[in-house]
């Protein structure tokens, strides 16, 4: 099952923010608010970017590839960087949308997606990698992060070409952005767009 979620999970956030507009209520914030949810959608972009070029373009893909294990960059810290940067940018976005009660469809969808992906790719990366992996992943947390990166990490190359994907991910979320706020100000709830 997590196989087949991880090919849709691009439809399951979408359908998720079609939802959420049809109930989103923002309110008005103080501008450290803004300020501080911007810094985590910014934190979750470069956390990512970081993530994909260090594991290549493969992570773009609808399918779970690996051509190689990753233990370096980020994956030194913590095994699913990308994952973990999403939690910040997802938790900015909220922040930016004024409306606190959006955190629990972000949370519902996050458990989701997460629960079922995670384990779809850990079993093809212990099938794939056998001993390397499970010593990997018996020293590097699922999602929280090491204090200091693993000894063993071994080095990799940075892949640019993730900075463009993430700049791009960084324009559909300022467009989901404007269709959340633009519907709520169209049913007449919360503040304009900004």
């Amino acid at each position: 099952m997590g196989r087949r979620i991880f090919h849709r999970r691009l439809h399951v956030g979408l359908v998720v923010v079609a939802l959420m507009a049809a109930c989103i209520h923002p309110h008005p914030q103080p501008l450290a608010g803004t300020i501080l949810s911007l810094a985590l959608v910014c934190a979750g972009l470069a956390g990512r970017a970081w993530a994909a070029g260090c594991a290549g373009r493969h992570t773009r893909r609808a399918t779970i590839e690996a051509p190689r294990l990753v233990t370096g960059g980020p994956y030194a810290w913590v095994r699913n960087p990308i994952y973990f940067a999403s939690l910040f940018l997802g938790l900015g976005m909220v922040g930016l949308l004024g409306d606190p009660w959006m955190l629990v469809p972000c949370a519902a969808v996050f458990a989701f997606l997460y629960g079922s992906i995670v384990p779809a790719e850990e079993e093809f990366l212990q099938a794939q990698f056998g001993a390397r992996y499970a010593r990997y992943r018996a020293a590097v947390p699922r999602f929280r992060p090491r204090l200091g990166p693993w000894p063993e990490a071994e080095r990799v190359t940075f892949d640019a070409g993730a900075i463009r994907q993430e700049a791009r991910l960084g324009l559909v979320l300022l467009g989901i952005y404007g269709v959340l706020r633009g519907a709520a100000w169209l049913r007449g709830v919360g503040p304009g767009f900004w």
